[in-house]
C-alpha cells in the first residue's frame, strides 16, 4: 500500500525568491527601457513641430505670390477694437484676450489642408461667452470682428501661427515673437514683418530639446534658461514649462 506523499515545495509555485529575482529583473528592465520610451516620443513631437514648420514656410511663399494683393503678411497684433463687422488693420481684440491668427487665413486661401495641430504643449481653448471675435476675410483681405452676440473663444492655450512687427528692443525670450537672433547675435530690423508659430505650455524639456535640433549645437540654450539665440526662442521655464516662439519667415 503507498504512503500518501505530501507535495513538494516546486509543485505548489514559485518560491518567494524566485518572484523577488523575477521583480528585480523587471525592475531593471523598467528603469532602462521607459526613459527611451519617453526620449522616442519627445523625438517624434520634435519632427513634427520641424516638419510643421516646413509645411507653414512653403505655404506663407505661396500666399505671398497669390493673385489680388497677398503680397504681405497680415499682422495679428494690436489693441484696437472696431465695431462689429468693420475691418481690422492687423488689430487683436487683445482685451477679450481673442488674437487673430494667421493659420486661418492660410486654410482660408488653400495654402494648408487642415488646422494646425500639434503633441507638444497645450491644445486647448477656453470659451468665455459671447461677444466679437476676430475672423478672416478674404474679401476685404483683413480680419473683421464677428457680430457682438457671435460665440467668444480665447486661443492663448492653443498652436497658432502669428505675424507681428520686428521689435528689436525686446531680446527674443521676451519679445513674443516679434524679434530673433537667428545668428545668434544681429536683430531684426523695426521694418520687418516677422511670422512665428507658437506653442503654449510648453514642457521645460521639449522646449529645451526642440531649441537644441532647431537652432543646432553652437545656439543652443542651457538647459533650464531661456532661449535666445537661433529659430526657438523662449522665457525661462516656470512651473515646468514655457510659451515657446518658432521663426517661420520674415518679409
Amino acid at each position: 500500500m503507498k504512503k500518501n506523499q505530501t507535495p513538494s515545495v516546486r509543485s505548489q509555485g514559485y518560491s518567494l525568491l524566485e518572484l523577488v529575482l523575477v521583480l528585480a529583473i523587471v525592475s531593471v528592465l523598467v528603469g532602462l527601457l521607459l526613459p527611451k520610451g519617453f526620449d522616442a516620443l519627445r523625438n517624434a513631437r520634435i519632427q513634427q513641430v520641424e516638419k510643421t514648420v516646413d509645411t507653414l514656410k512653403t505655404a506663407l511663399t505661396d500666399y505671398l505670390s497669390m493673385a489680388g494683393g497677398n503680397g504681405s503678411l497680415p499682422r495679428t497684433e494690436g489693441t484696437g477694437i472696431p465695431a462689429s463687422g468693420a475691418a481690422l488693420t492687423g488689430a487683436t481684440d487683445v482685451a477679450k484676450g481673442n488674437a487673430a491668427r494667421l493659420d486661418p487665413v492660410l486654410l482660408a486661401t488653400g495654402k494648408i489642408e487642415r488646422p494646425l495641430s500639434l503633441r507638444m504643449g497645450t491644445q486647448s481653448f477656453a470659451s468665455t461667452g459671447t461677444g466679437n471675435e476676430v475672423a478672416w476675410s478674404q474679401a476685404l483681405l483683413g480680419f473683421v470682428m464677428t457680430p457682438d452676440a457671435a460665440p467668444q473663444r480665447n486661443w492663448s492655450s492653443v498652436t497658432r501661427l502669428e505675424a507681428r512687427t520686428a521689435n528689436p528692443a525686446l531680446a527674443p525670450a521676451v519679445a513674443l515673437g516679434a524679434n530673433f537672433r537667428l545668428d545668434g547675435t544681429t536683430n531684426f530690423s523695426a521694418n520687418y514683418v516677422v511670422a512665428y508659430l507658437v506653442i503654449p505650455a510648453c514642457p521645460a524639456k521639449d522646449a529645451y530639446e526642440l531649441a537644441v535640433s532647431m537652432n543646432g549645437a553652437q545656439l543652443a540654450p542651457v538647459e533650464g534658461a531661456a532661449s535666445d539665440s537661433g529659430v526657438v526662442a523662449y522665457a525661462a521655464p516656470a512651473n515646468g514649462v514655457t510659451d515657446v516662439y518658432i521663426y517661420v519667415t520674415a518679409i
